[in-house]
């Protein structure tokens, strides 16, 4: 038996980068376990499985990956997420399959005795709880699971992490997938300028063009001066042109939204006694009471579950939330289009905790501009670490 087959490893998350480790790990021929939480793969992924991506499938496969792929299916496409799973990440999970452990969520990881680790898994099936030893975490959960609360600095608003708790709570953190009748006449609060907050937007107007008694608001911490998007002319992905393009003319179109807050942030909900209904308080340079409103949606961005290693010895930046060394080199890179974006090399992939990684979208903490073509090529650096030492 080789040495690879004695060293065990942890991933964490089944999305494309966490797959993308266990496709490594069967190449150098090391043991592994893929812990998802969710009942299928790309538990993420499934929470945006409706809307398009940015980029073309060729963008979105690997080189290990890319051999999986029907003969038949258009590497130029642009998928909905769900089609990515179907068409990608399915044929990827189907190789990994003895490996992946769906329903068990991880709690927290710790070090057992002087060079391995342990990790606290619950099985969400059967509400067990088991310890796992191995040699190797990497930490590949994302980030879209822990959504940004949107109160002031990102902390809870008043009353909001009851809201969460709530039966049939009126807030949801996701961009809407529904059909036009369930939201019809109602009134929607938008929180957030991000491009969740713009597709949910170009929602939002179709559901007022199709039923005009519907009363939307939106939310927008920031300060607008003209419109709440820059539009590059020359922006190689055309689709997320036409998004931002889109949710310019929808700020600008006073028939859409019956109003627009900017320099604003939700300070309160109240939650109604009688009905499902919430009124939210906003602080801005004209603080008012939204009353009565239906639906929140709050696209307020995502960060790192950092709790997971909170018992490990892992040093972040402050800035970012994101492990030091990989902090510094983006800190420090000169280009904001991310398309340009190159590796950092092996180095930056180290953390200050000997085995244990961090890769992909949480690898880049509150930084936004990451893609998946860098989460791959970090899955490469991360397998020539663990190489070099096995």
């Amino acid at each position: 038996m080789s040495e690879n087959q004695n060293f065990l490893i942890g991933i964490i998350g089944s999305g494309p980068i966490g797959l993308e480790c266990g496709l490594h790990a069967l190449k150098h021929g090391y043991q592994f376990i893929i812990f998802e939480s969710g009942d299928d793969i790309a538990n993420n992924v499934r929470l945006w499985s409706h809307v398009q991506l940015f980029t073309p499938l060729n963008m979105n496969v690997s080189l290990l990956g890319k051999n999986l792929l029907k003969e038949e299916q258009d590497i130029n496409a642009f998928l909905t997420g769900g089609e990515y799973i179907e068409h990608y990440l399915r044929h990827v999970s189907c190789l990994l399959q003895p490996n992946i452990r769906l329903h068990h969520r991880v709690i927290s990881i710790g070090r057992f005795h002087t060079n391995r680790f342990i990790i606290l898994v619950e099985n969400k099936q059967s509400s067990c709880e088991e310890y796992f030893i191995v040699d190797c975490v990497i930490d590949a959960s994302g980030t879209y699971s822990n959504p940004n609360f949107v109160g002031p600095s990102y902390l809870p608003a008043i009353n909001e992490r009851a809201l969460q708790n709530k039966l049939q709570s009126p807030i949801t953190y996701l961009i809407p997938h529904c059909n036009y009748e369930q939201v019809a006449g109602k009134r929607i609060v938008l929180i957030g300028k991000g491009y969740s907050a713009a597709t949910s937007a170009v929602f939002l107007a179709k559901v007022k063009e199709a039923y005009p008694k519907t009363q939307l608001y939106w939310i927008i911490k920031q300060s607008i001066d003209h419109l709440p998007y820059c539009i590059n002319p020359e922006d190689p992905l055309i689709q997320r042109r036409e998004l931002v393009a889109s949710a310019n003319q929808i700020y600008a179109n006073k028939n859409i939204f019956n109003e627009i807050y900017d320099k604003a942030a939700v300070t309160k909900f109240t939650l109604s006694t009688y009905s499902s209904t919430v009124d939210i308080t906003i602080d801005s340079p004209h603080p008012t009471i939204l009353n009565n409103i239906d639906y929140v949606i709050a696209n307020t961005g995502s960060q790192p579950d950092r709790s997971l290693y909170a018992n490990l010895n892992v040093q972040e930046c402050y800035r970012t939330k994101g492990p030091i060394a990989l902090a510094v080199k983006l800190l420090s890179s000169s280009s904001a289009d991310c398309l340009k974006q190159t590796s950092h090399g092996t180095n930056s992939m180290l953390t200050t905790e000997k085995n244990f990684f961090i890769v992909g979208n949480k690898s880049y903490g509150k930084q936004t501009n990451f893609i998946l073509q860098i989460g791959f090529e970090q899955v490469n650096d991360i397998f020539k670490l663990i190489n070099e030492q096995c």
